[in-house]
């Protein structure tokens, strides 16, 4: 089964005591017709990942999976 970016980084920053740190940006940008979401993923304030996409869950799930991305490659 694939991991799905949201919930994994949830479990990541829970399983760390560090919940409360994370946080997201919804930035919407053009017509209500032609919606484009902009969403940052936050760790502390700090962004740590960026997704756009047509929907807003379309654009969390990137920006999560890049937090991951990022994280991941700092704790090795």
């Amino acid at each position: 089964m694939p991991e799905i970016p949201v919930t994994a980084l949830h479990n990541y920053m829970q399983n760390r005591g560090m919940l409360h740190l994370l946080s997201y940006a919804d930035i919407p940008s053009g017509p209500c017709d032609q919606q484009v979401w902009t969403i940052q993923c936050k760790i502390n304030g700090a962004v740590m990942g960026v997704g756009t996409g047509r929907d807003k869950q379309q654009a969390r799930r990137l920006a999560a999976q890049q937090a991951l991305q990022v994280i991941r490659s700092e704790s090795h």
